[in-house]
């Protein structure tokens, strides 16, 4: 046995060293079978992944093995010599490789066999997958103000018009006029070299420019929407990106907002992080950089930017072949592949990168990856998926194991029923913590303003909606507090933090009501609050729209059409909203009195 084995080894490093024909099938027949003897008998420290190594190589060595000997070259020479350059060139001077070199190859063709990935495409999978998914997203994309594509076959019509003119947005389409290719000048050239600023102001830099300045705006556009859409859905984000495209059409722009400014602009989108790395990200890239680096590398350097968010703006801006992992394409890949693993795991999501890199297509990347994108929000959603109009269905591994699941069953059976949606495996959520707190509408009417002015103050700036407006609030043990417990927590959260002696010196009480209640829900916290609406009356200045109270508490006092117009968080204009309902039952009660 261990003969033939031998004999294999001996035949298929035959093959690497173009040695004769007769040797050559010898040496695959001989090697095939040493595998399927060793399949058997090697040690475990010899078998592959995916079962006994005689399955990979039924499965392909023979299809695999100009691509395993490219590899091996590699490793003698550090070059990549294609085989079909090397057949051409036979004969006019290249070195065969030696007995020495041979064991190289032969070592690192075995090597490869060994750790071949089980859920790898195949180079025809590949392809086959790049064609469909790009035919079927010329031909069925949504049309999305953050979106260009050159390949649509929609007819857009006044959506077209519509979204075209919204600013820094260049929406390319088969109606549009070609584009004339022209050299960047050398400034240009000079100022992206040196990061300067000049760069990311394109319409000084001349009409030669016009390629750099769409690659800019567009590198802005979808940065800012794939932060937007980051845990937000789609037809949530588009009024937010058309109202902030209005006000920052260029990161230049932006750059020279403030947070507050960002802040309000944000508010109630959900997750304000986001909002305060755009803002640090665009002062970095306009101090620092001059204009946005064009590989993902690069771009990752910028606050806020991450890996996946670096592979959007490279592929879809600047056409650089890199792959994208969003929560839509972990679903779309971990259903063709059928991979169950804990898709939160390092090795998984390494694994998942590795397969969507697989899938990039060289010529549209940013188009493929959107492709992707687009299938598993529209199609291969996550409890209703449309097998039946899916574009690669035929490839989907996780489909082929429900019809196969279901042909073994063929009928009424104890076992489970297999499902697509089984895939990829649902990670178990930790359950949101608790917390309780009293919030305090304090309404102050003082006899020298013509109306009522509202307390908000600022939250910290790290943290849970760091740096936003609220109305003032203490936190409660428990959610058994008593109303009298609550009203001592507000009264000493309000002297204590902003000097406001409530029912003491300059601050009369006129009214103290409970609202009601409401719970907010974070991802990771259940917030519920007890509200009050307490009316004092002062004769103290306390205009000043920005006041340092003790402890460093940020305030402001707002009026009426101020706070209804305010920039503020979904929770608070849920506060603010139950005032104005309990204010309007009391009218009314009054009128029926």
């Amino acid at each position: 046995m261990k003969g033939i084995g031998y004999f294999g080894f001996v035949g298929f490093g035959a093959t690497l060293l173009h040695w004769s024909s007769i040797l050559k099938v010898l040496g695959y027949l001989s090697f095939v079978g040493f595998c399927f003897l060793s399949s058997s008998t090697c040690q475990p420290s010899f078998e592959c992944p995916i079962g006994p190594l005689s399955k990979a190589v039924v499965q392909g060595v023979v299809h695999r093995h100009f691509e395993l000997r490219r590899k091996a070259w590699s490793h003698i020479d550090s070059k990549r010599i294609p085989f079909m350059a090397e057949m051409t060139q036979r004969g006019k001077g290249i070195k065969k490789p030696s007995v020495g070199d041979a064991k190289l190859m032969l070592s690192a063709d075995i090597e490869d066999l060994q750790c071949r990935n089980q859920f790898d495409f195949t180079y025809k999978e590949a392809e086959d997958i790049r064609g469909k998914l790009l035919d079927w997203y010329d031909k069925n994309h949504r049309v999305l103000p953050w979106r260009e594509n050159l390949h649509s076959k929609l007819d857009l019509g006044d959506k077209y018009e519509q979204i075209a003119s919204l600013p820094n947005i260049s929406l390319m389409h088969k109606k549009d006029p070609v584009r004339r290719k022209s050299k960047k000048p050398k400034v240009e050239a000079n100022a992206r070299k040196m990061g300067s600023k000049t760069s990311l102001q394109g319409q000084k830099l001349g009409s030669g420019c016009d390629k750099f300045e769409t690659e800019e705006k567009l590198a802005y556009s979808v940065w800012v929407s794939e932060v937007m859409l980051q845990q937000t859905r789609v037809e949530t984000v588009i009024p937010y990106f058309q109202r902030w495209m209005v006000k920052w059409p260029s990161l230049l722009d932006l750059a020279q907002a403030n947070q507050e400014e960002v802040n309000s602009m944000w508010a109630g989108l959900g997750y304000y992080r986001r909002a305060r790395f755009l803002l640090e990200g665009a002062k970095y890239v306009s101090g620092q950089l001059g204009a946005f680096p064009r590989c993902a590398s690069k771009l990752q350097e910028i606050p806020g930017i991450g890996k996946y968010t670096a592979g959007a703006i490279a592929s879809i801006a600047f056409k650089q072949p890199v792959p994208v992992v969003d929560g839509n394409v972990i679903r779309v890949l971990c259903r063709l592949r059928a991979i169950s693993s804990n898709v939160k795991a390092p090795t998984t999501i390494n694994l998942l990168w590795e397969l969507a890199e697989q899938l990039v297509d060289q010529k549209r990347p940013g188009d493929l990856n959107q492709a992707l994108m687009e299938l598993g929000a529209t199609v291969c959603t996550k409890h209703n998926p449309s097998c039946s109009s899916c574009p690669i269905s035929n490839h989907c591994k996780a489909l082929a194991l429900v019809a196969q699941h279901e042909s073994l069953t063929n009928g009424p059976t104890d076992t489970v029923a297999l499902v697509v949606t089984d895939f990829p495996t649902k990670v178990i959520k930790a359950s949101p913590r608790k917390e309780y707190v009293a919030v305090c509408i304090l309404e102050v009417a003082m006899d020298n303003t013509k109306g009522p002015l509202f307390l908000l103050v600022q939250r910290p700036p790290t943290g849970l909606l760091a740096g936003l407006w609220e109305f003032p609030s203490a936190m409660l043990a428990t959610a058994d507090a008593s109303l009298e417990m609550r009203t001592a927590a507000i009264d000493s959260y309000l002297q204590n933090s902003l000097g406001i002696h409530v029912g003491a010196g300059h601050y009369v009480i006129t009214s103290r009501d409970e609202i009601g209640q409401y719970t907010h829900i974070f991802s990771h916290i259940r917030l519920h609050m007890f509200i009050e609406w307490l009316q004092i009356r002062s004769d103290r200045a306390i205009l000043s729209p920005k006041m340092e109270g003790k402890g460093q508490t940020v305030r402001k006092w707002v009026d009426a059409n101020q706070l209804a117009n305010l920039g503020l968080t979904s929770g608070v204009r849920k506060v603010h909203t139950m005032l104005l309902k309990f204010q309007q039952a009391r009218i009314h009660h009054v009128s029926d009195e």
